[in-house]
This record gives C-alpha cells, structure tokens and sequence, in this order.
C-alpha cells in the first residue's frame, strides 16, 4: 500500500506562480488550492483572524506555500509622508509582507512535525526596478524575517522562493521589467519542490 500522500496548502493558487506549481506538485502531494476566490478555500492575507480561523479547520498540514502577495507599483516621486492606512505603501505592508507573515504564523499550529513553510518575494530586493520601491521594501523585510524565524522554529521548516519574471506574467507586472529574462514556471517550481524536499531552513532561493 502506498503512504498516504502529503498535504500543503497553496495559497496563490489560481496566480501565475501558483497555477505553475498546481502542476509541477499535484502528481506527488495533496494540493489544498486557496486564495482571495478560493478554488478550494477562500483566504485573504489581510485578515489574521480569518487566517488562523482557516487553517485550524483544515486540520493537520504537511507544508504551507504561499505565493500570493500585492504591493502597489507607484513612482516614489508620487510617495508622500502618511500613515500605513493612506500610504502608498499601505497595500505591500498589509498583504504581501504581514500577511505572509501572519500565514506563517498561523501556520505552526497545524503543520505536522518537519513540516515546511515556504513564502515568495521577488527580484526586486536585489534588483530594484522604476516605481517597484514597495515591493523592495517587502521583499527585503520578509526575506529577513525568514532568517530570523528559522532559528526559532525548532520542528518546523521555513524559506523564501525569489523569482524574476515568470513566464505567464501579463499587465504592469510585465511591463515593469523591461529586458528582464523570462523564467521558466517549470524552473521556479523546482525551486519550491528544493525547498520541501530538500531539507534546507531559513533559506532564500533565487531563481
């Protein structure tokens, strides 16, 4: 009899990344697909209580990915002085960083033993493009947190898949990488199989 097949919970699912990865991963793990329309379970990153409500009632995980996020694109000439609420920044803070964050977090309560955890950043930390100085900041400020929550977590895994431009990437995503090489969904869904597999921790994977 063959063991009974992982289960991770993919939310981003139904995004460019993570359409790659239902593919790459369904043939070897059970895929809970999620995101702010579902397909299998609705989640929005702004919402702690919502997240931690969610994932207590899916019961035990073996892996959480998440490949979802938002951050504005906006020329920092356009970026003035506010509050987190009107900030131009406002939207990459309260989804793409915290809300990783706080998936994160709630998933260690229902990640089994030597479960991963496996959150997306991007380029932009390295390579900043015009008007992407959001995604910079978020980017950078969760690939640190990374390191720093792999010391602590003791039976539990976590890293960071950072891609460049995907193959599939349409709109002002597309267009704010001119000249960027278009990567392969098949090579930056290898990089999140390295990190469930692999046994790396507190890990920033570049692709």
């Amino acid at each position: 009899m063959n063991p009974a097949r992982k289960k991770i919970l993919l939310v981003g699912a139904s995004g460019v990344i993570g359409k790659h990865l239902v593919v790459a991963l369904t043939p070897n793990y059970e895929i809970v697909r999620a995101g702010r329309s579902g397909p299998d379970v609705a989640l929005d990153l702004t919402d702690a209580s919502q997240l931690v409500a969610k994932l207590k009632s899916m019961g035990s995980l073996d892996a959480v990915i998440s490949t979802a996020g938002r951050a504005n694109f906006i020329p920092l000439s356009a970026v003035r002085p506010a509050g987190i609420e009107s900030s131009a920044y406002g939207l990459g803070l309260k989804d793409k960083l915290m809300g990783q964050v706080n998936l994160a977090l709630a998933a260690r309560d229902v990640l089994n033993e030597g479960g991963s955890i496996i959150l997306t950043t991007g380029t932009t930390n390295e390579t900043p493009v015009l008007g992407g100085s959001s995604l910079s900041m978020v980017n950078g400020a969760i690939e640190a947190w990374v390191r720093a929550a792999a010391t602590e977590l003791r039976s539990i895994r976590i890293n960071v898949v950072s891609p460049s431009l995907v193959e599939g990437t349409t709109g002002p995503g597309l267009a704010a990488f001119p000249g960027f090489e278009v990567i392969s969904g098949e090579k930056v869904a290898r990089a999140y199989i390295r990190c469930l597999e692999s046994g790396i921790n507190g890990v920033t994977i570049r692709v």
